[in-house]
């Protein structure tokens, strides 16, 4: 099984190209044009799922359309427009320096300069244009990289310093 550790995002697939099940992702770094993977991970019912990329070309400047083994069809390609694509650390050129992305803070402890422990961060969602995280209470928080004075992978902390007021 794949783990969350194991992956980095490299971007969400927009749209179909075609009949033939190619579908277009746009993308979020480039991981990929620096590598020569086999697989694309998609994540599916939030479950990382690898994918053999038959073939795959730039279209643009920040997308790339990938044609995967078994979809075959505009309908197959179509239930997977949404989804979050990731490929493995493995995969990637190790003289390319890895950027943590949002969704990597999942499992960190926050811990506010002035506030001290807030939480156990459970969902980053990146669906707007304000990042929020939410935290194992329910609260939410909005995070940006000016927020953040340290990020301690090892030891999964987040430090951050909100600028605002925040009731605990």
């Amino acid at each position: 099984m794949i783990t969350n550790e194991q992956v980095i995002s490299i971007g969400r697939l927009t749209r179909t190209h075609g009949k033939r099940g190619e579908l277009q992702c746009l993308m979020s770094n480039d991981y990929w044009d620096n590598a020569d993977p086999t697989f694309i991970i998609l994540k599916l019912d939030n479950i990382l799922v690898p994918f053999r990329v038959l073939d795959w070309r730039g279209k643009g400047c920040e997308s790339l359309i990938f044609q995967l083994d078994h979809i075959n069809d505009e309908q197959a390609a179509q239930q997977l427009i949404g989804t979050e694509a990731f490929m493995l650390l493995s995969d990637i050129n190790q003289e390319d320096e890895i950027m943590p992305t949002w969704q990597s803070l999942v499992g960190f402890k926050v811990i506010d300069t002035d506030q001290g422990e807030l939480g156990i961060v459970n969902i980053v969602d990146e669906t707007t244009i304000n990042t929020l995280i939410t935290l194992s209470d329910g609260r939410l928080i909005p995070i940006h990289e000016d927020f953040i004075i340290d990020i301690n992978a090892e030891d999964k902390l987040l430090t951050i310093c909100l600028p605002f007021i925040f009731n605990a």
